[in-house]
């Protein structure tokens, strides 16, 4: 949902066309990954009840490294063609804090890092962190998600600063549903069906485009459908094998890549390609296959043999 996003954004912003589909939230798919967060660390803790630093540490070793490789040649990028990454600036206090996933307030007033969607990963970490510290008390999912809506409860009384409303933010409640959903899967109480998986999926998307242009607060808004979407393809599928799976596999990659291949597929393509609705959805669909392709290519050869490096050497048997 990001991917195709930022695609259609771009294809919007350099062909100078209305595309179809523009009032759909697809930033929202940033939603479904905090809740599959949630879930899958859920999931990932509960081998290391009383390890918090082992668990910790695994977490950070699986996001760190690939993380830390973008936003060096973010960096790179930035001193070699300055101005090349629109409203990315260098500043060395700035680069500290991307490193070491803290919220950063730009000149313009957004909260980001260097290589700016890494801005989930700064919630990414925090929430690691808060886990980790919970997993030497005696009910620690439950105090994780206390200690959540207690900062959301306790924001709009501190003060303004950067942390406060970046560490406050309700978003973060997300991360409660995709723990919720882990209980579940957990207590092997509901049977998968697919005609209930795809059901469930399609409320889901439904409501997210719904309630994507009411008041509703964004962690209700997006958070509740991102839940359903998560529920669908967690509870409900069937448990087996899926024939997409390495695109799964290479989520990560295809995340944090994606923004590179836009714009080395935007500068070859956008010579070539006349301003037509035939070309403009040529285009998407180009650059679409491109970031899957670059993505798959960064998780088999980069991503993998990074983390196989990086893990921990096994005991002889």
């Amino acid at each position: 949902m990001v991917l195709l996003g930022h695609i259609r954004a771009e294809a919007a912003h350099y062909f100078a066309l209305d595309l179809p589909l523009g009032d759909l939230p697809w930033t929202r798919g940033v939603d479904v990954f905090f809740v599959i967060s949630g879930f899958i660390v859920t999931l990932s803790a509960a081998r290391f009840h009383d390890r918090p630093g082992a668990f910790l540490t695994r977490r950070l070793r699986r996001v760190v490294p690939l993380y830390a490789l973008f936003t060096t040649l973010t960096i790179a990028v930035l001193l070699a063609t300055p101005g090349a990454l629109k409203d990315t600036q260098l500043d060395a206090a700035h680069i500290l804090h991307s490193y070491l996933f803290l919220p950063f307030e730009r000149p313009g007033g957004r909260i980001a890092p260097v290589l700016s969607l890494g801005w989930t990963l700064n919630y990414e970490v925090f929430f690691y962190a808060l886990l980790a510290l919970c997993l030497a008390l005696p009910r620690p999912l439950l105090t994780c998600c206390a200690a959540l809506a207690g900062l959301v409860v306790l924001g709009p009384h501190l003060p303004d600063t950067t942390a406060a409303i970046f560490y406050t933010n309700p978003l973060i409640l997300e991360f409660t549903f995709g723990i919720a959903l882990a209980r579940l899967w957990q207590t092997d109480l509901i049977r998968p069906s697919m005609p209930l998986a795809l059901t469930t999926l399609a409320t889901g998307l439904l409501l997210l485009i719904l309630l994507h242009q009411t008041a509703l607060p964004r962690v209700l808004a997006a958070g509740l459908p991102a839940a359903l979407i998560t529920a669908a393809a967690t509870l409900f599928a069937p448990r087996r094998p899926l024939p997409w799976q390495a695109l799964g596999d290479a989520s990560y990659a295809l995340y944090l890549s994606h923004r590179f291949t836009l714009r080395a597929a935007t500068l070859a393509l956008l010579p070539i390609l006349p301003a037509t609705p035939a070309a403009a959805l040529a285009f998407c669909a180009a650059l679409t296959l491109a970031c899957i392709a670059v993505a798959l290519l960064v998780h088999r050869h980069i991503e993998r043999p990074m983390l196989s490096a990086l893990a921990p050497a096994r005991a002889p048997s």
